[in-house]
């Protein structure tokens, strides 16, 4: 049996999102009966998502959750990590006739139903804490156009105010999200990309 590792999320935020992707990547939490590791991460694969043969063949059981701060998804690991310990401790690998899987045992069917339950509770973002959710903006929505003349951005802007300007976007909604709720982590998708082409059209306007 192999013992239960948990790899912390830390800082590390649950959202990825593409460059020309509409919606950012599935966040899921993932237990290795073999390895013992259990995490939360986001899906890497875009479009049509092949599911990885480990996780089709029941070695890597994966839970989807929303785009969950860091500190949040560790949170729930550790309430989770009874039920993860009951699972690892009764599995084992069978032929199913084509494939060598993984069979739960009663006890761990039974845990993984505890699993699957409290990870239900976060099917309505409504009935989580806002804190621990990620608000995510299209940079379209989160400004206005005029950022430039807001916030002073110049052809010699340098890159550590223009990180000081998005994070005083950020901030100002996180007071209030999409959803009417106030949120503590937001992210704003293209804005960094906005911000430096604001600086870039100021040197251009400066050239001419």
């Amino acid at each position: 049996m192999a013992e239960l590792t948990i790899l912390p999320t830390g800082a590390a935020e649950l959202h990825l999102q593409y460059d020309g992707q509409n919606e950012p990547q599935p966040a899921y939490l993932e237990l290795d009966l073999q390895s013992g590791r259990f995490y939360a991460d986001t899906d890497s694969e875009v479009g049509n998502r092949a599911t990885p043969l480990s996780v089709r063949h029941g070695f890597d059981r994966r839970y989807g959750i929303p785009a969950l701060t860091g500190a949040a998804a560790d949170r729930l690991i550790e309430e989770l990590r009874p039920l993860a310990q009951r699972m690892l401790a009764d599995w084992e690998e069978v032929w199913d006739g084509n494939n060598t899987v993984a069979r739960l045992g009663e006890d761990a069917a039974a845990a993984e139903e505890g699993i699957e339950a409290i990870v239900a509770r976060y099917d309505n973002e409504y009935d989580v804490d806002p804190a621990d959710l990620i608000a995510v903006w299209d940079v379209d929505s989160a400004t206005n156009g005029c950022e430039a003349e807001e916030y002073g951005i110049a052809a010699d802007t340098t890159d550590e105010r223009l990180d000081e300007i998005a994070k005083e976007i950020r901030t100002a909604l996180a007071e209030c999200d999409s959803t009417g709720r106030t949120v503590d982590t937001v992210v704003v998708v293209g804005l960094d990309a906005y911000l430096q082409d604001l600086r870039d059209n100021a040197a251009t306007d400066d050239e001419d």
